[in-house]
């Protein structure tokens, strides 16, 4: 019987040790994200070099973004608690508090926006998993038990930092750090941020998921604590509007409106040498579908395409799928991948136009005749309302 008991003392002291051991790291996680927390809060300004890498291989897309950003905290009574100025090469953008503003370096325009609201800074994607979201958010996450984290050493160009990861599963850190966005995608959310063990501040974040190779890394560089504060003329958009004319707001065309009759185009298929009008339909119902390549919705909507255009085989009765500006190459790569079992064609940028068609994806459903049965963005509605069995 003793070699049992030795056996089992074994077992019990391995297993407390590894609870020890995962408790102490539970516990110092928490420690290093309160103290990045305390650190990031008690800035008064800081100026650095954000890059963003975008690389979403599933989708055959990469972006590289970089920007020079610059805070100042010490406007606690702003909308968003803060003032900035980010600028890359192409344009700046300035929050004085009051005003905000976005100058196009290119085409040497201004545009002004002297009532701004929340939530025309949570959309802007120069906030994503950036410094200011790292500030905001981290309080909650070392608050919520449900968030499992580890932490472990790492290098980089030999020099010593914490790698903190974290399983947000299905919810994304808002932009600007107020809390979570609930995710409908099937894969879970990791984060890996990166902290520099000199000064116990972000190095690095990096998004990545469960199922696929994409990810969004977020890199600081440059960090300037407290730096000195533009000048004060800089803040201010008046001081610009001699160099930068304000920019005329295009009016959004009206999409096409019911009972319009469809105007008439001819288009290339991507995968043959054949153009197809919409004259060849006369005398079928003709469902159009605008998209583009890097859109999520037109993705989602392909399976319900698909759909209707097996249930409706052998009736009069055709979908038409229209790119508006990819190239071939990429028109052939998300055919291959999300397979649309329905004609699909190419250059369609001034037909969308002809049709109104400003967001993607767009569907027009158009009757024997050509006259419009339907435009807007819900596929669902088309379904439910039984339009198309009624047209045919």
């Amino acid at each position: 019987m003793k070699p049992f008991y030795l056996l089992l003392s074994s077992i019990i002291f391995y297993t407390s040790a590894s609870c020890q051991n995962s408790l102490y790291k539970d516990v110092l996680v928490n420690k290093i994200l309160r103290q990045v927390s305390q650190n990031l809060n008690s800035l008064k300004s800081v100026r650095y070099d954000l890059k963003r890498e975008l690389n979403y291989s599933s989708e055959n897309y990469h972006n590289e973004t970089t920007w020079n950003s610059y805070y100042d905290f010490q406007s606690a009574d702003t909308i968003i608690g803060f003032k900035y100025q980010i600028e890359d090469e192409m344009a700046m953008q300035i929050y004085n508090g009051t005003e905000k503003f976005e100058l196009d370096k290119k085409v040497k325009t201004i545009k002004i926006n002297d009532q701004p609201n929340q939530r025309s800074f949570s959309s802007s994607s120069v906030f994503y998993n950036s410094i200011i979201t790292l500030k905001n958010v981290l309080p909650l996450i070392i608050a919520d038990k449900t968030i499992a984290k580890a932490i472990d050493d790492t290098l980089i160009n030999k020099k010593p930092y914490y790698l903190i990861t974290l399983h947000l599963t299905k919810r994304r850190m808002q932009n600007l750090g107020n809390g979570f966005d609930a995710m409908t995608t099937k894969s879970n959310l990791i984060y890996k941020i990166i902290i520099d063990k000199t000064n116990d501040l972000p190095f690095e974040v990096l998004q990545i998921n469960n199922k696929n190779e994409d990810f969004i890394k977020t890199s600081f560089t440059n960090l300037n604590i407290n730096s000195p504060t533009p000048p004060e003329f800089s803040w201010y958009y008046s001081t610009y509007i001699y160099e930068y004319k304000p920019a005329v707001q295009k009016d959004l065309p009206q999409l096409i409106s019911v009972g319009s009759l469809a105007p008439e185009w001819t288009l290339p298929l991507y995968d043959k040498k054949e153009n197809i009008a919409l004259r060849n339909f006369k005398g079928k119902v003709v469902l159009l579908d605008f998209w583009i390549k890097n859109c999520g919705p037109c993705i989602k909507s392909i399976p319900d395409l698909n759909a209707l255009q097996q249930k409706f085989k052998n009736e009069k009765f055709e979908i038409l799928g229209i790119n508006s500006y990819d190239p071939r190459e990429d028109i052939i790569w998300f055919c291959n991948k999300h397979k649309p079992k329905y004609k699909n064609l190419m250059q369609g940028k001034e037909i969308a136009v002809k049709y109104g068609v400003t967001g993607f994806p767009t569907v027009i459903l158009i009757d024997k005749n050509g006259k419009v049965l339907y435009s807007g963005n819900s596929l669902e509605k088309i379904k439910n309302e039984k339009m198309i069995e009624k047209a045919l």
